[in-house]
């Protein structure tokens, strides 16, 4: 009984899914309402897991590890083009203790880059 359950309601997702009547997803637009850029210039913002780069370029060196959910970001600046479909990058300090850059895509910002965030 409990896999023909399963079954209907992974067949009804499917179905709503293709026909476009899914409910929309409130995660990323909870989340992005959680961005806020302070008086300091300094955004806050939630993100994916990412490794940091000495500089905004896909080929430079991985100098930290950001794996917190929710971080402060110090300026941004151009780069390397991303799958989010720009070229914004934003520095950070990792929770290792290191400090450097990662693309727009891993922050959830309503828009890239954030207005009042100080340029790098």
């Amino acid at each position: 009984m409990k896999l023909r359950t399963f079954l209907v309601t992974v067949v009804t997702g499917v179905a709503l899914v293709a026909t476009g009547m899914a409910p929309a997803s409130a995660a990323p637009a909870t989340t992005a309402a959680h961005c806020y850029v302070d008086s300091n210039g300094t955004l806050h913002c939630a993100n994916g897991a990412s490794d940091l780069r000495s500089q905004p370029h896909f080929g430079a060196p991985v100098v930290s590890r950001l794996d917190s959910t929710y971080s402060y970001f110090s300026c941004w600046t151009e780069g390397d083009p991303h799958s989010g479909g720009n070229d914004i990058w934003y520095y950070t300090d990792g929770d290792d203790g290191g400090h450097g850059f990662l693309p727009a895509q891993r922050v959830l910002t309503p828009q890239d880059p954030m207005p009042g965030m100080y340029h790098c």
